[in-house]
């Protein structure tokens, strides 16, 4: 895959390294996707004409450029003004071009519309938003593809072979060996099986896929559903059957009454480098003595790695002795020898005062 860079100082950013921190970025994330750097393009700073964008334009125009995914940190390096930066979405969607975000979730659109939500006005957000519908209802790709496809002709979904096997091979270890989610994470995690990311399957990953109507040949966008669009990789019977069992699982959660773990994402698993999350468990048994019933919470750190992709082992720590802990450390600790953000002269300042 190639890929080309797309920097711009963005409104409220100061100082000419953003572009350079841009591009720093830009360049690490192609070496973590395993792209080649094809070209990138950076607005001079306090310059409005666009003309970085009119040369990736003039680039996404080569026939010779092969398939190209456009780069850029967020929705507003594209544009201040959200209409704008959908704009620019499509038009380079239209030449071929795939935009990807560093900063958001993998789904670019869903990064792209809820930054548009935020700021733009009704009328030309119907208009951009209507531009969009238009092309998911020719079946044309909208962001990412899903795992197991990729863009192909005519701007249609098309199967990876390396990742459709994959795919098969979820639905068949949920529904017909039975194997839960958790499980089938840690079973692809061992056999060295990674994401499009080349990381370790997790939960979230697994249930996303077994929930994706896409691999029933339709794709899904903007509330238009158009069927046939791509080759399937679940017959319609295996997704009921599948979506039927996620739905009698969520039925079987009673109320929780959610309270904040103060460490969550703070605590690392000292045996993988891992986050620790926060986990409650209710536990309830009757007595062997009168035969009376209890019933008990733990509240607990545990491994991420554990949680979500079944690899690491069991580790964990009570939360109230955790948390009791790093308090004592804490009260213990100067607060000059805590390290601080910005200057550590106006760190020490502010501690003072």
């Amino acid at each position: 895959m190639r890929a080309a860079g797309y920097f711009r100082q963005t409104a409220g950013e100061r100082g000419a390294d953003s572009l350079a921190r841009q591009q720093r970025a830009f360049l690490d994330y192609c070496e973590r996707q395993g792209y080649e750097v094809a070209a990138t393009f950076a607005e001079e700073p306090k310059v409005e004409d666009g003309a970085a964008f009119a040369q990736l334009i003039d680039f996404l125009k080569r026939p010779e450029k092969g398939f190209v995914a456009v780069v850029a940190r967020d929705p507003a390096v594209l544009s201040d003004d959200p209409n704008t930066s959908a704009a620019r979405y499509l038009e380079i969607e239209s030449l071929g071009g795939r935009v990807e975000f560093m900063e958001g979730g993998e789904d670019s659109l869903a990064t792209l519309l809820s930054a548009w939500e935020k700021g733009s006005s009704e009328g030309m957000s119907a208009r951009v938003r209507n531009a969009m519908r238009r092309k998911a209802v020719k079946g044309e790709v909208l962001g990412r593809p899903p795992y197991g496809y990729r863009v192909g002709a005519r701007n249609r979904l098309e199967l990876v072979p390396e990742e459709s096997v994959v795919v098969r091979y979820i639905f068949r270890l949920y529904l017909h060996e039975g194997i839960g989610i958790r499980l089938i994470a840690r079973r692809l995690n061992e056999e060295g099986l990674r994401t499009r990311r080349n990381r370790p399957w997790s939960m979230v990953s697994i249930r996303d896929i077994l929930r994706n109507r896409a691999y029933l040949g339709t794709y899904q966008r903007l509330g238009v559903r158009v069927p046939g669009t791509h080759p399937a990789l679940v017959s319609p019977d295996d997704f009921r059957k599948v979506e039927e069992r996620l739905n009698a699982r969520r039925t079987n959660y009673s109320p929780r009454n959610v309270q904040p773990f103060l460490l969550s994402g703070l605590v690392v698993c000292g045996h993988c480098g891992n986050r620790m999350i926060g986990v409650s468990r209710r536990q309830s048994w009757r007595r062997r003595s009168d035969g009376a019933e209890r019933a008990a919470s733990y509240r607990y750190y545990q491994c991420e790695s554990r949680t979500n992709q079944g690899v690491c082992g069991y580790h964990t720590r009570r939360a109230e002795e955790l948390e009791e802990m790093v308090r004592q450390q804490v009260i213990d600790t100067d607060p000059r020898q805590l390290h601080g953000a910005g200057d550590d002269s106006a760190v020490l300042a502010e501690w003072q005062a």
